[in-house]
């Protein structure tokens, strides 16, 4: 019985982040073509977040994040807080709000529970969501975040905030 209830939890969450992913997240999703300001690309970003409540830093940590048009993107984190293999990729959503402003929002599995790996912080069973507000300017980005964390039945576990720059990620240029 036990088995087929983690089988339904799981198959539940899954279900919950398609039908996310796939609600229109408002606004347009559309990139500007070749534009100042744009966001469609990947980017090297610097995040470093704190504890919301106290203002506490947590370690720093690099992410990739790729954003493709039509309002899609991609994310792989280098979190020291993570053992290898207890997160998933995340996949989400982003849409242009102003000006050179986007939102973003997106999902990561937490595969297992770990032992503190952080001060304070012990991540358990159940899916990240990280919601940011980016504000480009050419090739570099400054983000406010915060990441939410629930267990697999979708309760609220802890909250992070965080602040970060990003750098557009361009093509190697020949020097010959």
């Amino acid at each position: 019985m036990n088995s087929k209830l983690r089988r339904t939890s799981s198959l539940v969450v899954v279900l919950v982040l398609v039908v996310t992913l796939f609600q229109p997240f408002g606004g347009d999703a559309i990139a500007r073509p070749n534009r100042e300001g744009r966001l469609p690309g990947t980017w090297r970003v610097q995040v470093n977040p704190t504890n919301c409540q106290t203002g506490a830093p947590i370690p720093s940590f690099a992410v990739l994040l790729s954003f493709a048009r039509g309002g899609t993107l991609t994310e792989v984190m280098n979190a020291q807080a993570f053992l290898p293999g207890q997160r998933t990729t995340g996949l989400g959503v982003w849409n242009h709000t102003h000006g050179n402003s986007y939102k973003t929002v997106w999902e990561a599995f937490i595969l297992f529970d770990t032992p503190e790996t952080v001060p304070g912080f012990k991540f358990k069973r159940g899916v990240q969501r990280l919601t940011w507000d980016i504000e480009v300017a050419g090739d570099q980005a400054t983000i406010e975040a915060s990441s939410q964390f629930f267990d697999t039945n979708g309760n609220l576990l802890a909250v992070t905030c965080a602040s970060a720059t990003g750098t557009r990620f361009e093509d190697a240029q020949d020097e010959d």
